[in-house]
């Protein structure tokens, strides 16, 4: 869908402020959280369960189901080693008016009406303030498209097994704003693949609301969590104040 820019204020389709959740909605994601990985309490490895019943056992590299109609197969990953190219060949045009999926991203997240090139494709400027460490950039050059839940970690975590469709769909997901978010390119790159265990906003006032996302992402893509995953995530809730 085209957007407004130039003199106009920005239609702005989804915002950071969209992926907070507040209040009673906090509880929730604990459910969330537990539901994500219950399974892995009752297994005797650790690793939770995806939407279809199965997971990525890391211990022993292979992807099995625990239930579902998938529960007799036990699909070894020799071929499935991750490659970016599988996901984000190159962002996508999904709509076909010329600005791919990072352009559709900066013109959405702009705290201004952003300006465009002179064929109307290409962000030369805007406002965008990244959650990650709470600075406000106008040069889009500066910022990075950040897959929340990295590729990488999505591949590691049932995504491996994913037809090459959805695996371009998730890359390039516009349907839910906490998915992709711009962001520092120097903080976007120390963070890699890395999951909250090991990486987390610099910008500690965004915490609660970075976990909260990662915990949206990974249900609607049906995306397990390890254990280690799953502590830090619950050592952030347990201290959010709107819990």
């Amino acid at each position: 869908m085209k957007r407004t820019v130039g003199l106009q204020p920005t239609a702005v389709g989804r915002s950071k402020a969209d992926s907070t959740i507040s209040g009673s909605g906090a509880m929730k994601f604990a459910a969330l959280v537990y539901s994500l990985v219950f399974s892995a309490s009752v297994l005797a490895h650790g690793g939770g369960l995806a939407r279809s019943g199965c997971h990525h056992d890391r211990k022993v590299g292979d992807y099995h189901c625990h239930r579902g109609e998938l529960t007799d197969g036990r699909r070894s990953l020799p071929d499935a080693a991750y490659d970016r190219e599988d996901y984000l060949p190159r962002w996508a045009d999904a709509d076909g008016d010329c600005q791919n999926t990072r352009q559709e991203v900066l013109i959405a997240e702009s705290r201004v009406a952003v300006m465009l090139d002179d064929r109307g494709c290409r962000v030369i400027s805007g406002r965008w303030h990244d959650p990650y460490t709470g600075r406000v950039f106008t040069d889009p050059r500066k910022l990075d498209i950040d897959h929340l839940v990295p590729l990488k970690e999505a591949h590691d975590s049932g995504a491996a097994l994913w037809q090459p469709t959805r695996k371009q769909a998730y890359a390039n997901d516009l349907s839910h704003p906490g998915t992709l978010i711009a962001v520092y390119n120097g903080t976007n790159r120390a963070k890699g693949p890395r999951d909250p265990a090991s990486w987390l906003p610099p910008n500690t006032a965004y915490r609660c609301a970075y976990v909260r996302a990662w915990l949206q992402v990974k249900d609607r893509w049906g995306l397990m969590m390890d254990r280690a995953e799953t502590e830090a995530v619950m050592d952030i809730l347990r201290d959010c104040p709107d819990r």
